[in-house]
């Protein structure tokens, strides 16, 4: 991913895309643990083989969820709808949802991972077939779309690709969660996860940055 102050050759979604991707999430039933689930998976492809902590969950709500110049109080935003909530902000108490006290006495996430320990030194682990589990206890049977999925993570994200188009971005999503398309065993859990709705983009649904300068011209 590029650094959206440097715009050369940097594309970014649009926002209409963006808002349609959100619509398109909204109308599946997505456990708001999903959220845990890819955060963790994401940690345990990054890592490298050393334990997960909670700091790995944080680290993707402050990437992934966060909205820029959000309140403090309600600094996260989420398009998933188990409580028929649909597009939701919440708060900051992300620690008290994922402490390994409130998993183990609620919610379908801890039968999906382990976790081990308390409070800062518990680590997060995936049971074994984590990503059957996920499909039926956090997304109630129905695959994630991954186009709109990527659209939403990545949001506020540039792109420096070519071609500048949806499947070079689910491309860095598969890589960087360890979901790859040339990896077996990656491979199986993507497609036990995720449904794919690439053929709703089309070429364009990317643009390049506009900065300040270019727009003034």
């Amino acid at each position: 991913m590029a650094d959206p102050t440097n715009a050369l050759n940097t594309y970014v979604f649009k926002k209409e895309v963006v808002l349609r991707s959100i619509g398109k999430l909204e109308q599946n039933p997505i456990h708001e643990h999903f959220a845990g689930y890819l955060a963790i998976l994401r940690a345990q492809q990054g890592n490298q083989g050393l334990p997960i902590h909670f700091g790995d969950i944080a680290e993707f709500h402050e990437k992934y969820l966060r909205v820029i110049g959000a309140s403090d109080r309600a600094p996260y935003v989420r398009p998933f709808k188990s409580r028929g909530q649909g597009l939701e902000a919440f708060n900051s108490n992300v620690a008290g949802s994922y402490a390994p006290g409130s998993l183990r006495s609620k919610g379908k996430l801890i039968e999906v991972i382990k976790v081990v320990g308390e409070r800062q030194s518990a680590t997060y682990t995936l049971r074994d077939g984590h990503a059957s589990l996920a499909l039926d206890r956090l997304l109630k049977g129905r695959k994630v779309p991954i186009g709109a999925l990527t659209a939403f993570l990545y949001r506020d994200y540039g792109f420096r690709i070519d071609p500048p188009n949806i499947q070079s971005v689910v491309a860095l999503f598969r890589s960087e969660f360890g979901l790859a398309a040339g990896v077996g065993s990656q491979k199986r859990i993507f497609d036990i996860l995720f449904a794919d709705d690439l053929g709703t983009f089309k070429l364009g649904d990317l643009e390049l940055l506009k900065t300040e300068a270019a727009q003034n011209e």
